[in-house]
């Protein structure tokens, strides 16, 4: 009986390491932000393994996958548009129909489903045709990735075997760093509001927002901090925007002061100095 019993529970114990073995097409996440927006693509990763696959393994006109495998899945937690057509934030099933030329791509509502059987096209929530590209190389194994990721704008590139595809993507990140500087400004404590009000200041001035606005957000940031050289610079900035060079330069040589003065203290150099005396400069010359 005690032989019988510790067999079992061998036999037990190798069906358990058994089952932990490498996957033909191994599973794969792949996280980015593009802006505000983060996306996060799960897929597994079949290899080309020496057969042919557009128009045989994967047949041209017929929904695909895009894997191996559960249904690849893509999501995002901002609204983004692909290839000009708005998609709400979420998460979908990521599938292609393969052409010769073009490919179909697909966002579907439904990311429980294993492969394409039952796939509904009254799930979609987006389907576009974006051109395919024969590579001279081949790609072993299936990759989709992000690339050319320039601010708000991306492409979801789609590499297999001869065939490449990039879909081209875009955030809005002015809608969402606006919002995210609210939302800062509604919650953050009494020390940190003067950094929040700089940083809107900054943002809303070096992305040409609106200089007015930047202009009150610099200088309720100095009410509360007056003694940050940065945010004396940035008021500099600011000033200049708006067609105050006097101010500006008034602005840019407090912030030296201060700056050198920290310094001095510190016993070091101040490492913008030179930075301040160019802007001086040519806020004078204007």
């Amino acid at each position: 009986m005690k032989k019988t019993v510790l067999a079992m529970l061998a036999f037990a114990s190798f069906a358990m390491t058994a089952q932990d073995l490498p996957a033909p097409s191994p599973f794969s996440t792949v996280e980015q932000r593009v802006g505000l927006t983060d996306f996060t693509v799960e897929y597994s990763r079949p290899g080309v393994k020496g057969r042919e696959i557009f128009g045989e393994l994967v047949p041209n006109g017929k929904v695909w996958r895009t894997g191996a495998n559960k249904a690849t899945a893509i999501e995002f937690n901002t609204p983004v548009t692909f290839a000009g057509q708005l998609v709400p934030a979420g998460k979908y099933s990521l599938f292609t129909i393969p052409n010769q030329d073009t490919w179909t791509v697909i966002l579907n509502k439904n990311t429980e489903l294993w492969g394409a059987d039952g796939y509904d096209e009254k799930q979609d929530v987006l389907r576009v045709d974006v051109a395919a590209t024969t590579t001279k190389e081949s790609t072993e194994t299936l990759t989709i990735d992000f690339q050319s990721i320039n601010d708000g704008k991306a492409e979801l590139v789609i590499r297999w075997a001869n065939q490449m595809l990039a879909l081209p993507i875009e955030v809005d990140v002015q809608a969402k760093a606006i919002a995210n500087i609210k939302e800062a400004l509604a919650n953050s404590n009494e020390d940190d509001l003067w950094k929040v009000n700089r940083n809107a200041a900054i943002y809303y001035s070096r992305n040409n927002i609106d200089q007015k606005a930047a202009l009150d957000y610099i200088e309720t940031s100095l009410k509360l901090k007056a003694d940050n050289w940065y945010a004396h610079y940035v008021h500099g900035e600011i000033l200049f925007a708006l067609g105050e060079n006097k101010k500006a330069v008034k602005a840019a040589e407090k912030a030296m002061d201060i700056g050198m003065d920290e310094a001095n203290k510190a016993d070091k150099e101040f490492a913008y100095g030179a930075m301040l005396e160019e802007a001086i400069q040519k806020w004078s010359s204007k």
